[in-house]
């Protein structure tokens, strides 16, 4: 049996899924000899009776609890920090993912050595509208990465967890957890890989997705940015005050031959931009170092 991974399976008002998903789960864990850790992050239906109830006969899978709703990256993180193996996949509670995915992306994060290998969706239909919102969340976060996977937010995703630790805490307790602990990991050289997976329409249920779901991803990784590359980020921002205040300024100069106070503003406010990526620059370093050696590396 290899008894090197463990599947963290964060839960929500899973109640109609549960009994479905977690049979066969269950099962298939237990032919390998993995360990099933499900978080139930404050539910307000019957998630948790369902799960402590399938612990009984399944001593393979251990059951944590959130006693309030604190979103589906601090179930996550809860899920992961509990994790005593050597590997860890997160998997969907709502029926999406396949049993074979979960085999196929650990047989992946093995066989490359990588540290953190994502499931990228080849058959994911989310209707334009979600569509339209991931590429705007994968495009503003290309800015700032050379990304190596095109799916940022799959919720199938193999870690190394002696490297993907030290990212927890780092990380929001939103759904924008998927995007960010990869942007993480991106930007400090850990090989990333992907293997192609295909999802089936959620069981039963509601998502909780929706556009303030894109709007915090949007958010939190505009604050990444500002954590990881303040220097490139308020750079931009200062190149961009500088050349509209010094178009603005020889415009007006060349029209009227007068100093425009308004382009004086620009420049300054470009000068006091690029001072802020510098200090950013210095508290970026300290806040990483400080979350490493918390976390012992």
């Amino acid at each position: 049996m290899d008894s090197s991974l463990s599947i963290v399976v964060p839960c929500y008002n899973e109640a109609e899924n549960i009994p479905v998903v977690f049979p066969p789960l269950l099962a298939f864990a237990k032919e390998r000899g993995w360990r099933v850790i499900a978080v139930d992050d404050g539910s307000r239906d019957d998630t948790r009776a369902l799960l402590l109830k399938m612990q009984e006969d399944a001593p393979h899978l251990s059951v944590l609890h959130h006693k309030l709703n604190r979103g589906y990256g601090a179930a996550t993180k809860t899920g992961l920090r509990a994790v005593e193996t050597e590997f860890a996949i997160t998997i969907d509670a709502d029926g999406q993912h396949r049993l074979e995915d979960v085999e196929k992306c650990f047989r992946r994060i093995v066989e490359t050595d990588a540290d953190l290998v994502v499931g990228e969706r080849v058959n994911n239909e989310s209707g334009g509208y979600r569509t339209l919102g991931k590429w705007v969340i994968r495009t503003f976060a290309s800015m700032l990465l050379s990304l190596p996977v095109r799916d940022l937010n799959s919720g199938m995703k193999c870690y190394r967890m002696s490297e993907a630790v030290s990212y927890l805490d780092l990380c929001p307790d939103t759904m924008a957890f998927s995007d960010v602990i990869l942007l993480l990991m991106v930007n400090d050289r850990k090989l990333v890989s992907r293997t192609e997976i295909e999802v089936a329409p959620r069981l039963a249920g509601r998502s909780t997705i929706g556009t303030r779901t894109a709007l915090v991803t949007l958010a939190e990784i505009l604050n990444l940015a500002i954590l990881l590359r303040p220097m490139t980020t308020f750079f931009r921002i200062s190149l961009f005050f500088f050349l509209l205040g010094l178009g603005w300024g020889a415009f007006i100069y060349f029209r009227a031959r007068i100093i425009n106070s308004a382009s004086v503003m620009l420049i300054l406010l470009s000068a006091v931009s690029f001072i802020l990526g510098l200090l950013g620059e210095q508290l970026a370093q300290i806040r990483k170092t400080l979350a490493r050696q918390k976390n012992g590396r």
